[in-house]
């Protein structure tokens, strides 16, 4: 393998997520002693031939020797009496039984391929396909199987197909050659074949390699401790993939496998004579019910579907519980999870030697803690599907990320990884349906039945176009509670509205619930009348459980459109559930007194907040100046000199000017924001204010006025001390006056009342106004210099300092005009009430949280939006919702091209990476500037977001992007619900997540109240109110 990925297969990825891809997709390297199955199967014998290898129900048993002696004899007759050659395939027919495992390891000793089949519940027309599929020469059965193989044989392959019937009394055990084969078999030759179905659609033959079975059950965890002297229960059905690991992950470790019988008290006594478990979590809870009846089990390993965490924590304290994923083509098991109760139920990380990726729908790796769907590389990678080479094709590509040549499987499963470097299950695409419109996980609700303490086990089936839910109990158990218990952790559409009790559901053979039993049943169900729902939601409630396993089978397809493949809980009927939010949530965290008196909190959060104090400071240091100059020119009446007064004019316009400008923003957020989450909150929540630096732009804009000001007295003092004055200091004059004016009127337009009432005079006056003033400025310097040069004026200008402040003042406000240009646009309409924008001229970089400045008329109006980056890592898309006659027309005529300027600038939520994690609270469009922090999952978060109708304003992407990364997301339906207390949830999100502060986007007078509200109880809080 190799053992390094290729970056090239990783552009879409940031610099940091490439790293922790490459550490968390690759499992660790273990050497594998032996790469051949029967190999280390034949080292065991050698090493332990006394051993008892296989004991059966009925109390017989025999050693590895024995085993050893009978599967050569078996070996041999079959490649001398039936030609079989290395590569050729063997279907086995069979029941549990001592016979079984000589089978299994003669065909391996022969150099064949098994195709395990359980005798007693396969059918006619399974066995013949399956005959007929694997082009297998020979069928290995017990005698009572024989008449139905006979007669299973498709009619073109009877001159073909050799059938051989043994048991333990066969004439074979004695006359056989017990020699050692002598046949060559690699690891890359064929070990087995399960044939996986479904649902529907013909079975699917999954070709395992020996490569793929030794990596797996030769190194830990998959060989779960295994060794001479330990005990392993073989009770899955024979034909199952978890079968295989029962029986070979035995035999070629030296354990002994004990194979139970048929009822209930041989499974039992089976079972309690063993210490290792290996089943699916429906097999232990039905036939492990109680703990203290299994003393000496000490190893469980689940898998093939889901597993409750009930079940975990139930086990977890007495055992080792392993949690296991991997579907039969990866050669039963890619990751495992050693359970630990009170944490989540992960997968687990790769297992050695193998590498597990997560993908987007274009097979691109996601960021880091998003999720996408897993695929899976590494020698446990099997060789496809015999005869289906367009399935193949479709499931299994050339592995991009090792540049090896080896291949690497789409399974289906959707997951995300976690901080750890292991991976949380999120079900699978193919378990996706629509109910009423949304989109459910019958898994996710299927769990969520089995939350209710008296359920046993649930399962949920999408069944004419209703929501069933079918559980065990002892009891029934009413369904106003059955309702409630579902409605904690899914949203209303996602309740069953039909309930259906019974003592046992059904398991299939291979352990897992009969769903096909479940649909007959509900056929011919009397209970057909659907309840009635409401058809619209109050509050969104999303789910609390979604820590499950993943099942074995491979089988789904992913549903083009679906990007993130995982749909969570949306918006939920409140009856039953939750009756007054208020009243609970001031129940539950009632918001504390303020800090202080109420004059202590004014001086601190409103007179003195850290805009405030930025202006102070950048005013104090000017006074400072100011008395600076006073005292020096003592001896001139106290007036500085005009020049020094300009300068200090140009010092104050050059710092208001690029503290505005772009790069600058950027640069400063940046350095800002860089503030290890390992410092103290107390100096971190400092460093988060750095948004406020709108008071260092206000404060010098005012200071400059105020220098100027005093500029104007002065030349105005001077023009009126001489007697005689030349025309050009009457100009100098006049434009002191009007730049005066100018600057007072520009001031006057940015006082936030003004501001707010006139805003798009604001932003002429601002735009226009602005510029004409810094043309008067350069005209006074100009002119001032020439009036009073006793040099040549380019040798003059050269010597004022003022002339290279106003250069770099002109640079910096023209450098974003400089790269003004028309970019094309493509809107995606969301509503009539929102439209989405996206572009491709830049991407955003990680963790900028950055807006974008459009618009249609460069001349006439800006707006600025942040710039939400795109799942595939190129470009990125605007949300724009209608809040004003511009914005209205872009909705209604969305553009195709549009103006922008500049460079995208840092915004507010640029400062989330100094927390550990932080509330998201936002109202209406206030989602947009949130999406970045939540798209790129660098910083844990907990929604909270009041809208209009969230769903049908905003659109389903939006709200399965909020859902995946937070499951807990506060989604508010103002709509319905009305206008939330923000404080109070805001609060309560604070409370119940346990982050470590607060940020806001919504209108001023919102986020100023929430923002007050927090930070007088002692709560980091942060969004932007004045020119912030």
């Amino acid at each position: 393998m190799s053992s390094s990925y290729s970056f090239s297969s990783l552009e879409s990825l940031s610099l940091a997520d490439r790293v922790l891809f490459n550490r968390f997709s690759k499992g660790p390297e273990c050497p594998i002693p032996y790469n051949v199955a029967h190999h280390a199967f034949e080292a065991v014998a050698l090493a332990h031939p006394d051993l008892i290898a296989v004991r059966h129900y009925d109390g017989s048993t025999i050693t590895y020797r024995e085993l050893n002696r009978r599967a050569n004899m078996l070996a041999n007759e079959l490649i001398h009496t039936f030609g079989l050659r290395v590569g050729d395939r063997v279907v086995l027919v069979y029941s549990r039984c001592i016979e079984m495992v000589v089978f299994i390891l003669a065909v391996l000793k022969a150099g064949g391929q098994y195709v395990p089949l359980d005798g007693g519940i396969v059918t006619d027309d399974t066995l013949g396909f399956d005959i007929a599929d694997s082009d297998a020469p020979v069928v290995l059965c017990l005698p009572k199987f024989f008449d139905k193989v006979i007669r299973s044989i498709p009619d073109d392959r009877r001159n073909i197909v050799n059938v051989l019937d043994l048991d333990s009394h066969s004439d074979l055990w004695r006359r056989g050659n017990p020699s050692h084969p002598m046949v060559e078999v690699g690891p890359d030759d064929g070990a087995y074949v399960i044939y996986t179905s479904g649902t529907t659609g013909r079975p699917k033959g999954v070709d395992v390699r020996h490569r793929g079975v030794t990596n797996t059950l030769l190194a830990e965890p998959s060989k779960l401790g295994i060794r001479p002297g330990r005990n392993v229960a073989q009770q899955l059905n024979v034909a199952f993939d978890m079968c295989a690991w029962e029986i070979l992950g035995t035999m070629m470790n030296g354990g002994t496998l004990h194979i139970r019988g048929s009822g209930l008290e041989p499974w039992t006594e089976c079972l309690q004579r063993c210490d290792t478990i290996i089943a699916t979590p429906s097999v232990v809870q039905k036939y492990m019910p109680r703990i203290e009846d299994f003393p000496n089990v000490d190893t469980i390993a689940v898998g093939g579907e889901p597993c409750p965490l009930a079940l975990a924590e139930k086990w977890a304290p007495h055992v080792n519980f392993w949690n296991v994923c991997g579907p039969t083509e990866i050669s039963m098991l890619n990751t495992a999870h050693l359970h630990q109760p009170g944490i989540p139920l992960s997968i687990g990380k790769p297992n050695p030697n193998t590498n597990v990726y997560i993908l987007d729908d274009n097979e691109n790796p996601v960021p880091i803690g998003q999720p996408g769907v897993m695929w899976a590389g590494g020698p446990g990678v099997s060789r496809g599907y015999i005869n289906l080479p367009e399935l193949t094709a479709t499931r299994y590509k050339l592995d991009k990320f090792t540049n090896d040549g080896n291949m690497m499987f789409n399974t289906g499963d959707l997951a995300q990884w976690l901080e750890d470097g292991s991976l949380l299950p999120l079900g699978r695409k193919d378990d996706q349906v629509k109910i009423q419109g949304f989109r459910v996980e019958l898994d996710g609700v299927s769990r969520s039945i089995e939350s209710n303490p008296g359920v046993i086990k649930g399962c949920a089936l999408k069944i004419d176009n209703s929501l069933w839910g079918f559980y065990s109990s002892h009891v029934p158990i009413a369904e106003t509670e059955l309702k409630q218990t579902v409605g904690k952790t899914q949203p209303f559409y996602a309740v069953p509205t039909i309930w259906k009790h019974l003592p046992v559901l059904e398991l299939t053979p291979n352990g897992k619930i009969d769903k096909r039993a479940l649909y007959k049943i509900a056929e011919g169900s009397d209970n057909v009348q659907q309840e009635v729902v409401k058809a619209r939601p109050e509050t969104v409630w999303p789910s609390h459980e979604r820590l499950l396993s993943i099942g074995s089978s491979s089988d789904g397809t992913l549903f083009e459109g679906e990007k993130n493949g995982i749909i969570r809980d949306l918006e939920k009927d409140p009856k039953g559930v939750i009756e007054d939010y208020e009243e609970v949530e001031t129940e539950d965290y009632p918001l504390p007194d303020k800090n202080g008196f109420h004059g202590w909190r004014w001086l601190r959060h409103t007179a003195f907040s850290a805009y405030r104090k930025l202006f102070g400071l950048i005013f104090l240091s000017n006074l400072t100046v100011l008395i600076f100059l006073l005292w020096e020119s003592r001896n001139n009446n106290f007036f500085p000199s005009p020049s020094k007064v300009a300068t200090a004019v140009a010092s104050n316009l050059l710092c208001a000017v690029l503290v505005r400008q772009d790069y600058v923003v950027n640069a400063i957020f940046f350095v800002c924001s860089r503030v290890p989450t390992s410092f103290p909150l107390s100096i971190r929540r400092h460093f988060a204010r750095v948004y406020h630096n709108g008071g260092v732009h206000s404060g010098c804009a005012v200071s400059a006025t105020a220098w100027w000001f005093m500029y104007t007295i002065s030349t105005s003092r001077d023009f009126l001390l001489e007697t005689y004055q030349p025309p050009i200091k009457c100009v100098v004059l006049a434009l002191t006056y009007v730049i005066l004016l100018l600057l007072c009127f520009i001031l006057a337009m940015a006082y936030p009342s003004v501001r707010m009432k006139m805003h798009d005079q604001f932003e002429w006056a601002h735009r226009f106004v602005g510029w004409f003033s810094v043309a008067l400025v350069w005209a006074h310097v100009i002119t001032s210099t020439a009036a009073t040069a006793t040099e040549p004026l380019g040798d003059a200008l050269a010597k004022n300092p003022t002339i290279y402040l106003l250069s770099l003042i002109t640079l910096s406000i023209a450098l974003p005009w400089a790269r003004l240009r028309r970019v094309n646009v493509r809107p995606e309409p969301l509503s009539n009430h929102a439209v989405r924008l996206h572009f491709d001229f830049c991407t955003p970089g990680p963790c900028t949280s950055r807006g974008v400045r459009i618009t249609d008329r460069p001349m006439i109006e800006w707006h600025a939006f942040a710039a939400i980056p795109e799942p595939s890592g190129k470009g990125f898309s605007i949300i724009v919702s209608k809040a004003g006659d511009w914005t209205k027309r872009i909705i209604e005529k969305p553009p195709t091209s549009i103006w922008t300027r500049g460079t995208p600038a840092s915004g507010v939520l640029a400062v989330a990476p100094l927390f550990k994690k932080v509330v998201l609270v936002a109202t209406g469009s206030g989602i947009g500037p949130c999406m970045p922090v939540i798209m790129e999952r660098r910083v844990p978060c907990h929604v909270v977001w009041s809208t209009k109708n969230p769903l049908s304003t905003y659109g389903q992407e939006i709200l399965d992007t909020i859902l995946a990364m937070d499951s807990e997301a506060i989604i508010w339906d103002t709509d319905k619900k009305g206008r939330p207390d923000m404080v109070k949830l805001a609060y309560q999100a604070y409370k119940e997540s346990g982050a470590e502060c607060v940020c806001i986007i919504s209108n001023r007078s919102t986020t100023a109240k929430v923002v007050y509200q927090l930070e007088s109880r002692g709560i980091p809080a942060y969004g932007p109110i004045l020119d912030s």
